[in-house]
């Protein structure tokens, strides 16, 4: 195992039992994924990928049906307890007591992993101020907005100085301006790049934030790369077409031009390099063109090459 990988994971797959009326449901399909000691990695794909599960088998809730994952050093099937140790996680549903304070849903958690008081004690206040939270150490939680509680959930996550931090859609139900909260402190809480960070979203400005974006689909991981990296291979510039038949409009410029689509939305994409004139494009097809717009790659048009589906529509927080 190369030292700088600190979490190995091998031909994993698992598949859910299923029952006389519902058969077993394969979720992962033959992942195999290395990742760095001070990386930050998105699993970026939409509900059903596969995200979710991955994530169980990473903190030991799940013992996977084939495959082998090492978490720095330590087998999770032949030792969970060694790779819990190195663990902080933040579910995406709310894991803090209403009813305690602040101070004291910190104080339960440190006292669960095992800390001393008077370490517990300064961890706990450096972790409060580092996300801006010390003027509320004696509030009750459930008196704290969504967002001040996913802060105070990162801090708990944080107290026993994991070497890795794991987030499960973390930002969901926050607003815009609580979201963008979350992940300022979090890219400052990584503590000069010691810390690694594994983060499931379905939403592509988070995952643009990674250092590598690994796309999930229906259990398969698909590509995992830079997400710079990602949209370069895709060309400078994606051209959408709005046309009555994009099916048909996608063959004719194909045989004229020698450019390869995909249909979405009853929508033409095209990735386009330098050496293409639009100018030929609407002279060769504009009676068939409804609307015609041009931006350059996102995330989701990765997904689109990969999948031939959109990841945008339908998903919420």
């Amino acid at each position: 195992m190369d030292p700088q990988v600190l979490i190995s994971i091998s031909k994993l797959s698992h598949t859910y039992a299923g029952t006389r009326k519902n058969p077993g449901r394969e979720a992962l399909k033959g992942v195999d994924l290395d990742i760095a000691s001070g990386e930050m990695l998105a699993l970026l794909g939409p509900n059903g990928s596969g995200k979710s599960t991955l994530l169980r088998v990473l903190t030991t809730a799940l013992v996977p049906t084939v495959g082998a994952v090492r978490v720095g050093g330590a087998s999770l099937q032949q030792n969970p307890a060694a790779v819990r140790r190195q663990l902080g996680v933040v579910f995406q549903n709310p894991a803090l007591d209403g009813k305690m304070t602040v101070g004291e849903n910190l104080w339960a958690s440190g006292l669960l992993y095992g800390m001393g008081r008077a370490l517990l004690r300064d961890r706990s206040r450096q972790l409060l101020q580092a996300v801006d939270l010390a003027d509320r150490v004696d509030e009750r939680v459930d008196s704290l907005s969504g967002g001040m509680s996913r802060r105070v959930e990162l801090a708990k996550a944080l107290l026993p100085e994991p070497a890795i931090l794991i987030l499960d859609e973390p930002t969901a139900g926050l607003d815009p301006v609580a979201r963008q909260e979350f992940w300022r402190l979090l890219e400052t809480l990584r503590d000069g790049g010691r810390l690694t960070v594994v983060v499931s979203t379905h939403l592509l400005d988070e995952a643009d934030r990674a250092d590598r974006v690994a796309i999930l689909h229906e259990g398969q991981m698909l590509v995992c790369d830079d997400p710079k990296a990602l949209r370069r291979q895709l060309g400078q510039e994606i051209l959408t077409l709005s046309c009555d038949d994009a099916e048909a409009l996608k063959g004719e410029i194909n045989r004229a031009m020698g450019l390869e689509g995909i249909v979405v939305d009853q929508a033409l994409r095209i990735p386009l390099d330098g050496d293409v004139s639009l100018d030929e494009v609407l002279r060769l097809f504009r009676p068939k063109i409804r609307s015609l717009t041009i931006a350059h790659p996102s995330l989701d048009d990765v997904f689109i090459r990969h999948t031939g589906e959109r990841l945008l529509g339908g998903f919420t927080n």
